[in-house]
């Protein structure tokens, strides 16, 4: 970005507005033209039948009849009933978005085309509704069985690369090795004394079958045309290989200079810290045992012993360990202190209820060191898998008391969202990578007690996108993930209590590598997160995968943002953080949004996306400083009666900023820090907050339409301010003045940080045309007005053109300016 300049102030003007609550419901279709839609199906399976016996394999592969089920976006089908069809799932088609692929062992689908003719009335014997279902029967093609590394790096000219082939895998060991042996033999028979082709490697499991071979473009083509082969990619690629190599003496090692007396400190509960680490004394303030004085179950001192919380503290107080290395610098940017809860094996006191032990430790550095703004927490209970529709979870409710009694203090949690090792046993941690990344999204993989925490910034992890270093020509050996921001295979995932987005956020954490049956994320370089070792005598770093190592980087940018702002409230931080956060480049395919799906497609994806990333990948630079075509424009320490509502003024977009090309975004970020109560089923907070966002409306109207729905709702006798409101707007201006932000309201209300985001187009009107306007409003749920009349909050608007050129900062600027005066 152009340029480096301090955010901007948000024009406030305070409104009341009655309480207020929402909801809503749909139904669900039915297929009626089942005799027509029927006979289309027909066809389609002589197609699929008779392509099968015209095709010719330049392989020689035997062409098993395996395609694409299209289904109806309101039906799904079990796979009982795919069996009862005579037809096998082999895996479920994300591109395609509701598709799944399937196997027919008989090529003349006798099965299913009985029952297909039940279905649309040729026979009558059954009806088998389930059928409804189906939408289209296609044929794979060859771009469903391309890889995304080699989508976005193809092969050259005359290049042979190594690539990795996965096959269909029929549950038939025997029979994948005949496949392997056949593409062995048909390699070697097509190379020549210039090009030589060949399978090197390969893996065959219960569910994964997976062969390394050396190709140019030519056979490329002709084997993604081949019915069985699942996918062909490149393999991914290693980077760093000399970080083994960076272990430097004590007399070799860069000067660290300690922050400033008033840098904000990070707290780190979790198994101590070791003090003597050359890289990490000049950054300790403070380490202490908790909960007991006696040693009666740590016996230790407050040093690491389980080496675990060094390397997060290591993070937390340098950010990316791997760039200080790289740059040969250490420079801190916050204070640690530790509070070891855990003995020697990791565990914690049974005598003792953890929630005290963290009450004890948290109110003692808070109190006793004033700087110690943020606390990380990257440890959590793996047996309290959080499940829809239950009530919050303990050691989360907790802190979330704690956030809210001490809320004057304005100490940001930030809580690793867990470790899943969904398929923990020998047997089937090949679907680590067969099925990635579709495991991420079960009950099984939610966060875990306390990532639930609402006030909380919970963060999930991603992958570097490196491949394994360790035998790189071993086809069994891989990493799973292997794109860099694809979520890691072992991060946890949302939704959190009442529904609210949860993780908050992403980083990076690592990634698997799969020999095999058998994981190896910590034993490969290429893969793992580096940090601090706590053996630092015989090694000053080391590397480690996990949601542990991704947390403490969102505490480091927070500590950097609490330098900055000396007198933020931690809402404020949590804001600025969410505004910043962007989605990774490249997501999995089943996370993705395509152009040509319906709106309730994109809805449904919408709502994978928040489940894995959250809001997505912060960014320092964003979160702290606007640029010529970057402008952020915050309120902090708000204060809002409970039923009420507040307006904010943005001023008009200047004309350059829409008709110039490019990608334009603008970004509402609201944080606020409720009351709790995890006895309460109906709703966890006590109190609600929400927005929404008006362009090509007056300011009069805006108010006039939120005042005259407190009439309305003792005249109808409802509740739902906003729709009233709303609906009043669209009546008069038209329903182009509400401007739709993606999460919608609904979801983004839920949680107690909402970050909403539009993406404006070429063609959108109004946001040159005069203010803009922000309706932020104050709901009870359960909390009594006159104990608690009023709630604080932070609010952050961001506007940006990916054009650098783009001069919105001064033009926005300039306008702040008036209507402040005024």
């Amino acid at each position: 970005m152009a340029g480096q300049f301090e955010h901007l102030p948000l024009p406030k003007i305070n409104i009341q507005l009655p309480r207020r609550s929402g909801g809503g419901g749909f139904g669900k279709k039915k297929r009626d033209d089942r005799e027509t839609h029927g006979r289309q199906l027909l066809s389609q399976i002589s197609g699929l039948t008779q392509s099968v016996k015209e095709r010719k394999s330049s392989f020689r592969l035997d062409p098993k009849l395996i395609f694409k089920v299209k289904l109806a976006k309101d039906f799904n089908l079990s796979e009982d009933d795919l069996t009862k069809s005579g037809l096998t799932l082999l895996g479920r088609e994300p591109v395609a978005n509701k598709a799944i692929v399937v196997f027919a062992s008989d090529e003349e689908l006798t099965e299913f085309r009985s029952r297909m003719e039940n279905y649309c009335g040729i026979k009558t014997e059954h009806k088998y509704d389930y059928l409804d279902a189906v939408e289209a029967l296609v044929p794979l093609e060859p771009q469903d069985r391309l890889g995304r590394l080699l989508e976005i790096e193809p092969l050259q000219a005359n290049e042979i690369a190594a690539l990795d082939l996965e096959l269909w895998h029929t549950g038939d060991r025997a029979e994948m090795q005949k496949y392997i042996d056949q593409i062995r033999q048909d390699l070697q028979k097509k190379s020549t004394a210039s090009a030589v082709f060949k399978l090197t490697d390969f893996y065959l499991g219960d569910y994964l079958c997976v062969v390394r071979i050396k190709v140019n473009q030519e056979l490329l083509d002709q084997l993604l045309n081949e019915f069985i082969v699942k996918e062909i990619d490149r393999r991914p690629k290693a980077a760093f290989e000399t970080r083994a190599d960076y272990n430097p003496s004590l007399s070799e090692l860069p000067n660290v200079i300690s922050p400033s007396n008033n840098c904000c400190g990070i707290l780190v509960i979790d198994s101590g810290v070791r003090r003597g680490h050359p890289l990490l004394a000049p950054v300790i303030g403070e380490t202490e045992v908790f909960p007991d004085a006696k040693r009666e179950f740590i016996k230790g001192s407050a040093d690491d012993e389980a080496d675990h919380g060094t390397g997060v503290a290591a993070i937390a107080a340098y950010g990316d360990i791997e760039a200080c290395i790289n740059k040969r610098s250490f420079d801190p940017t916050a204070w640690i202190f530790s509070a070891r809860v855990m003995n020697e094996h990791n565990e914690f006191d049974e005598d003792l209820l953890l929630e005290n032990q963290l009450e004890e430790a948290i109110l003692y550095f808070i109190n006793e060191y004033p700087n110690c703004k943020v606390i990380n927490i990257s440890l959590g209970n793996a047996e309290q898998v959080y499940q829809e529709g239950r009530k919050q979870l303990r050691i989360a409710a907790r802190i979330d008391e704690l956030a809210y009694r001490y809320q004057h203090k304005n100490i940001l949690f930030v809580i690793a969202a867990g470790n899943s090792y969904y398929y923990s046993h020998r047997d089937v941690r090949e679907l680590f990578r067969a099925d990635y990344p579709n495991y991420l999204l079960e009950p099984g993989a939610r966060i875990i007690d306390p990532a639930t925490s609402a006030i909380a910034l919970t963060v999930g992890s991603l992958s570097l996108g490196r491949g394994s270093m360790t035998y790189p020509t071993d086809a069994r050996r891989n990493a799973v993930a292997k794109i860099s921001g694809y979520p890691s295979p072992f991060t946890r995932t949302g939704f959190g209590v009442d529904g609210m987005i949860k993780p908050d956020l992403v980083d990076f954490g690592g990634d698997f590598v799969l020999d095999g049956d058998r994981l190896a994320m910590d034993n490969d370089a290429a893969v793992s997160i580096v940090t601090f070792s706590q053996n630092y005598t015989s090694s000053l770093f080391k590397i480690s995968s996990g949601t542990s190592f991704a947390a403490p980087r969102v505490a480091n940018l927070g500590a950097q943002l609490f330098n900055k702002y000396l007198d933020a409230s931690s809402n404020l931080i949590r804001a600025l953080i969410a505004v910043s956060a962007e989605l990774p480049r490249e997501i999995p395919s089943p996370f993705q949004i395509g152009s040509k799906q319906s709106q309730k497609q994109k809805s449904a994806q919408l709502e994978k996306q928040l489940a894995v990333y959250g809001y997505g990948q912060a960014n320092t630079q964003r979160a702290m400083y606007s640029a010529d075509n970057y402008v952020v424009l915050l309120e902090d320490h708000l204060e809002i009666e409970v039923g009420s509502f507040d307006l904010f003024e943005i001023p008009a977009l200047p004309s350059e900023f829409l008709q110039k090309k490019g990608k334009r975004l603008l970004s509402i970020a609201l944080a606020f820090d409720p009351p709790t109560r995890h006895t309460r089923g109906d709703s966890y907070l006590g109190i609600t907050m929400e927005y929404n966002f008006f362009k090509g409306v007056d300011r009069d109207s805006v108010i006039s339409a939120y005042v005259d729905a407190e009439k309305a709702q003792k005249t109808k006798k409802t509740e739902n301010y906003s729709e009233l409101s709303v609906d009043k707007l669209k009546q008069k201006f038209g329903s182009g003045c509400v401007v739709n932000l993606s999460p919608g309201a609904n979801r983004r209300k839920k949680g107690t940080l909402q970050r909403g985001r539009v993406e404006i187009s070429s063609q959108a009107t109004k946001y040159d045309q005069g203010s803009m306007y922000l309706v932020v409003s104050c709901n009870r749920k359960w909390v009594k007005v006159e104990e608690i009349p009023s709630q604080r909050y932070a609010l952050v608007a961001a506007v940006s053109h990916s054009d650098g050129e783009v001069d919105l900062y001064s033009r926005l600027r300039n306008q702040v300016r008036q209507r402040l005066r005024v």
